[in-house]
């Protein structure tokens, strides 16, 4: 399946996506080349497959976490060289807040529409997060920030059991090390949250943790299975009124439970919609983003998890369904006219099979999933992202560096016996 071809009146355009990313940066560099726009990759790591396809001019650059300075003058004279104001995308919260906060600088060579600095900084932080839902009735879920053992031992007797433990920021566990002590098994994705069902387990869980982040967030688990997790993607104006609006239900994660999407269907609860609008206007929010939602098994009410100001992982399903974010942010960012994207097409699958092949695993051994139950799920109209025939590179090149990773990790289990 393929999003339609359109060069008309934009071909000759530029965008960059920074960071490249596995899944967000070849979808938005897909679908924008389709339509005649040549799209730039700029990452620090060569070992990415974005960096094989054909829709993608790959370019080095600086860390920006090791020199901002460096990173941001990197784009800056980037951004001459091409000329004509490209379109800047932002794969990371690190690269949305660096943008936002160098915005006078870049927008002299770019095109991009993102959220002040100061709004930024409170989406992607989950105090800010929660301030914010709780200062517009927004339902969230019973949120606890710990930043040492001492103030862990100040919400003893307010904490219900189970919980889990997140970071503040969602980067702050991206590390080697991180994922070397939270990863349990091979074929485990990196986990995003530490489940603990008892003091004990909650006090030995953050010992472990504080050795690579003391800042993290315990909140109370939402009861409903992983289904009841619906991710809601959109693009805003300057005036924060919606232009384009996608979302899908989550109905396998890796980790089980508390993970990344691995098989995703479009799909839309009419119930989400006013509370996204009205949200999303109170905070005054513009450019691309997404929240996540999970529907408590209690009261039925949805309660916002995440919110991410930027293009997530799945949102190029949008394109296949009818609500092209990508295109509708160059289009707005170049002042080109754009009708507004709202309706889409449901039951669309998403499925990343190596993530959900691990996750098959999972919920078979809590007996929530059979391998012909699994089987049957993934009939129907699909999108699998990374790989394409027509762009078969970046897949191969994929392909490889995971088993690759499998074999690094299995030394280390050898090492440590």
């Amino acid at each position: 399946m393929r999003v339609r071809k359109e060069n008309s009146s934009i071909k000759g355009f530029s965008a960059v996506i920074c960071p490249v990313d596995d899944h967000m940066g070849l979808d938005i560099a897909r679908i924008l080349s389709l339509r005649g726009i040549s799209v730039f990759g700029v990452d620090h790591n060569y070992d990415i497959p974005g960096r094989f396809s054909k829709h993608i001019r790959y370019k080095y650059c600086p860390y920006s976490e090791n020199d901002e300075k460096a990173f941001i003058e990197f784009l800056i004279r980037f951004g001459e060289s091409i000329g004509g104001k490209a379109v800047l995308y932002p794969l990371s919260d690190d690269h949305v807040y660096l943008f936002s906060k160098y915005r006078i600088e870049l927008s002299k060579y770019y095109a991009f529409l993102i959220p002040d600095n100061q709004l930024v900084e409170k989406l992607i932080c989950k105090d800010g997060l929660y301030y914010l839902a709780c200062k517009h009735s927004v339902p969230a879920p019973k949120t606890f920030f710990v930043h040492n053992k001492s103030s862990l031992e100040l919400i003893y007797k307010e904490i219900i059991f189970p919980v889990i433990i997140k970071p503040e920021e969602s980067s702050f566990w991206y590390s080697e090390k991180a994922s070397q002590i939270l990863t349990k098994g091979l074929f485990s994705g990196r986990p995003k949250v530490v489940y603990c069902k008892s003091w004990a387990e909650l006090e030995g869980n953050y010992e472990r943790i504080s050795n690579i982040d003391n800042r993290v967030v315990i909140q109370e688990i939402i009861p409903g299975k992983d289904d009841n997790l619906v991710y809601v993607a959109f693009y805003c104006d300057r005036e924060s009124e919606i232009l384009g609006y996608f979302s899908g239900r989550k109905h396998r994660v890796i980790p089980k439970g508390f993970g990344s999407a691995s098989y995703v269907k479009s799909y839309d609860d009419q119930n989400l919609r006013p509370v996204v609008t009205k949200f999303l206007k109170d905070i005054g929010y513009k450019g691309l983003g997404g929240i996540e939602f999970k529907k408590d098994n209690r009261d039925g009410v949805y309660k916002i998890i995440e919110f991410n100001p930027r293009f997530g992982m799945w949102d190029g399903l949008g394109a296949y369904c009818g609500v092209n974010l990508p295109y509708i942010a160059f289009c707005y960012a170049k002042e080109i006219p754009v009708q507004k994207q709202l309706k889409f097409r449901e039951g669309v699958i998403w499925v990343d099979w190596q993530r959900d092949l691990r996750a098959f695993f999972e919920y078979r051994k809590t007996d929530q999933l059979n391998f012909w139950q699994w089987l049957k799920s993934l009939r129907g109209e699909k999108v699998f992202p990374i790989y394409s025939c027509s762009d078969w590179k970046p897949g191969a090149y994929f392909t490889i560096s995971l088993f690759y990773k499998l074999w690094q990790r299995i030394l280390r289990k050898i090492k440590l016996r």
